[in-house]
């Protein structure tokens, strides 16, 4: 077993070390911001406070109506973690599935060169990408960043014969859900087809639910969604996309993590075919 984390074992030592150093990264965030004034309003300008970070440092806490320290670093701390991991393993699981799919691949770069024309993209492109956003709807299907969702029953009930009762600790799985034969076909094989606006009305709303749901439902899934496309679109329009690895193993923590390397080659394309492919 694990010794206690207060022992000062050199693991623990470490640990502590690690914790006292992205504590002091997200203080200094939150110094930084409260800085500038604008948390407070103190700037004048109207959007001040339109930011995550300024938000939180008005947010209404609860019973004093304020987050505390503590708190308000704790939610600096899940942004910087969760949204830097979660979105960096859809976005690799995306494109070793482009790499292992040349057809899909290409029509994905026809769809960033066509819509971005070389250019760097904007927040605005993103409706203008739907078949990359399938690519990554569909990478996250098969490869969710959080594999298994856990959950606490609010209220005693029942679920298909099996007694839940209240306060009960409850693991919904992604994992399994997004490869079960009774919402998708074939659903061991890659298409970005099954997220067509006609194909999702059809389906149960949480068959798909890479970031949870209800009102513990991941509050960054938008934005993850917005820079894992734009990224995608970036790397399609100057890079073919050539795989290494063909199988990779997959464990799970709190996040999936491959078990091994997933490698990807990066071809660059000349600027003729950028062109053509226009």
């Amino acid at each position: 077993a694990a010794a206690p984390r207060h022992w000062p074992t050199p693991a623990n030592r470490r640990a502590a070390a690690a914790m006292a150093e992205l504590y002091a990264e997200c203080d200094r965030i939150i110094r930084r911001r409260r800085c500038d004034g604008s948390a407070t309003g103190a700037t004048g300008d109207p959007d001040g406070t339109d930011d995550l970070l300024g938000l939180l440092a008005l947010a209404d806490g609860g019973e004093d109506g304020t987050l505390d320290a503590a708190e308000l670093r704790d939610q600096v701390l899940v942004f910087l973690l969760a949204g830097h991991e979660t979105t960096a393993t859809s976005l690799a699981f995306a494109l070793h599935l482009l790499a292992l799919h040349p057809e899909q691949q290409e029509r994905g770069r026809e769809e960033a060169v066509r819509v971005l024309g070389g250019r760097t993209p904007a927040a605005g492109d993103l409706d203008a990408l739907p078949y990359l956003t399938r690519v990554l709807k569909e990478a996250m299907r098969l490869y969710p960043a959080g594999p298994v969702i856990g959950r606490r029953a609010v209220a005693a009930t029942r679920i298909d014969g099996h007694t839940i009762p209240a306060g009960a600790d409850v693991v919904v799985a992604p994992w399994v859900t997004h490869r079960h034969t009774r919402y998708w076909d074939e659903p061991e094989r890659f298409d970005p087809d099954r997220f067509t606006p006609d194909q999702e009305k059809d389906r149960p709303r949480y068959a798909w639910f890479p970031f949870g749901g209800g009102p513990r439902a991941c509050i960054g899934q938008h934005f993850s969604m917005l820079e894992s496309v734009l990224s995608l679109a970036v790397i399609l329009q100057s890079y073919g996309l050539e795989a290494v690895d063909t199988a990779v193993p997959v464990t799970a923590g709190i996040t999936l993590r491959a078990q091994g390397p997933v490698r990807c080659r990066l071809r660059p394309l000349p600027p003729h075919h950028r062109a053509d492919t226009a």
